[in-house]
C-alpha cells in the first residue's frame, strides 16, 4: 500500500503545480461525483421520498439532518451542511492515510453536487466553507440551488 500512497501523492502534486488546474478540479468533482453514486446514493431512497414535495427550508433542513446527521441550516438559496465536527474526515482514502493533500477537497465539490442534484431532483452548486483537509475541524458546504 506504500505504493499506492506514494502514487496518490505524486498525482497531487503534479495537480498542485499544474499550469491548469481547473482541468484537474473537474476530473476529481466527477471521481467525486462517481464515488457519490457508487456509494452513497443507493442508501438515500428514504430521504428522497422524504423531501419530495417539500419546499420550507426550515422543514428540509430537519429532514436533511435527521437522516445524515449532520447540522443543516436553511439559507434563502439552499443550505449550509456541517458534519463530523471535530471528528474526521469521512472518506477512506483520507482516513487510510492514502492522500493528505487538500487538492483532494474538490472531490468532494462533486460529490455532494451528485448527492444534492439528485435528492432534490434539480442543479445545485457546492462551495467548501471548510474541511479537513484543509486544516478545519469539520466539513462543512454551503448547497446553492440553481
Amino acid at each position: 500500500m506504500d505504493y499506492l500512497k506514494c502514487w496518490l501523492s505524486d498525482l497531487f502534486d503534479v495537480i498542485e503545480n499544474s499550469e491548469q488546474p481547473e482541468n484537474h478540479i473537474e476530473l476529481l468533482k466527477k471521481c467525486g461525483g462517481n464515488c457519490a453514486k457508487r456509494n452513497l446514493l443507493p442508501s438515500m431512497s428514504g430521504l428522497r421520498e422524504e423531501l419530495d414535495g417539500k419546499s420550507d427550508m426550515i422543514e428540509i433542513a430537519k429532514i436533511i439532518s435527521r437522516h445524515t446527521g449532520a447540522e443543516c441550516i436553511p439559507t434563502s438559496d439552499g443550505f449550509i451542511l456541517t458534519y463530523n465536527r471535530g471528528k474526521a474526515c469521512d472518506c477512506a482514502l483520507v482516513n487510510g492515510g492514502y492522500v493528505t493533500s487538500p487538492v483532494f477537497c474538490n472531490c468532494t465539490l462533486g460529490f455532494h453536487e451528485t448527492v444534492w442534484s439528485t435528492m432534490f431532483e434539480r442543479p445545485v452548486t457546492v462551495e467548501l466553507l471548510e474541511t479537513f483537509l484543509r486544516g478545519g475541524d469539520c466539513c462543512s458546504q454551503k448547497i446553492t440551488f440553481i
